[in-house]
């Protein structure tokens, strides 16, 4: 079962491109010349708030930056949505299907102990 159509998407910010700053700097890690000499790591800001995101997931700079925007969507929903961000929602749907799990074994485990008890298996 998918979780995205359990997801309240209506209030994701949307954020225009005059507010942001990108920035394409060098990135770090392993990768030899291809990450040592190209700018295609990503650094985004989103002036009116400040919040800033750094993307180098890939070698591709288009790639990075849809990565980058992604992320800064989501870090903005955070702060302005809160408890009905979309990270909050996934948390809370993951909780309540942990907890359901849960549930589920240890009525299993129940069963199994009184069958055994009543054949007198133990």
């Amino acid at each position: 079962m998918s979780m995205k159509r359990h997801l309240d998407y209506t209030n994701v910010p949307k954020i225009n491109e005059a507010d942001i700053e990108v920035q394409y700097v060098r990135g770090s890690g392993p990768g030899g010349q291809a990450t040592n000499k190209t700018n295609n790591a990503v650094l985004m800001k989103h002036i009116p708030t400040g919040l800033v995101v750094k993307s180098h997931q890939s070698r591709s700079v288009w790639e990075n930056k849809k990565n980058a925007l992604a992320r800064l969507t989501m870090k903005l929903d955070t702060l302005i949505n809160g408890e009905n961000s979309i990270e909050e929602q996934r948390k809370a749907i993951q909780a309540k299907k942990s907890t359901e799990q849960a549930r589920r074994k240890r009525k299993r485990d129940e069963l199994k102990a009184a069958f055994k008890e009543r054949e007198g298996l133990d």
